[in-house]
């Protein structure tokens, strides 16, 4: 697989052992593919993001980024980032300024936050531009 986030048997289970809320997953997402995880609700999809972004440890399993096993990982030394369904964004930011703003904190150049805000964004959402509207 090429550069990307790949689930080895990924396993978490909670309740000393009792309940798995992720069961032996095998996932692979190359890098730059546009991903999403569907399903009912109390099926693992936010343990499985969890547990990908490092908030949560697995029973098992493995988590590799780009090729590097990360399973043991601290969040903070991981370049994932997680979008979640419900409204994690500053209301009184517009949509590119609430993409930028994570982009912002990491320090990156202006010229670097430009190009992914109101480039490669656009470009991957099949989008002329983001809203300027607050959201």
């Amino acid at each position: 697989m090429a550069a990307g986030i790949e689930l080895v048997g990924l396993t978490k289970r909670f309740h000393h052992g009792h309940a798995a809320a992720v069961d032996n997953i095998d996932l692979s997402v190359a890098g730059g593919e546009f991903f999403s995880l569907l399903g009912p609700s109390g099926c693992g999809k936010t343990t499985t993001l969890r547990l990908v972004a490092g908030f949560e440890e697995p029973t098992s399993g493995r988590i590799l980024l780009d090729g590097v096993d990360v399973s043991g990982v601290p969040p903070h030394k991981r370049n994932v980032n997680t979008v979640f369904q419900s409204y994690a964004l500053w209301p009184h930011m517009t949509v590119a300024e609430n993409v930028a703003y994570g982009l912002t904190l990491r320090k990156l150049p202006r010229a670097e936050i430009d190009g992914t805000v109101h480039g490669e964004v656009p470009r991957r959402l099949h989008v002329s531009i983001l809203p300027h509207e607050s959201t």
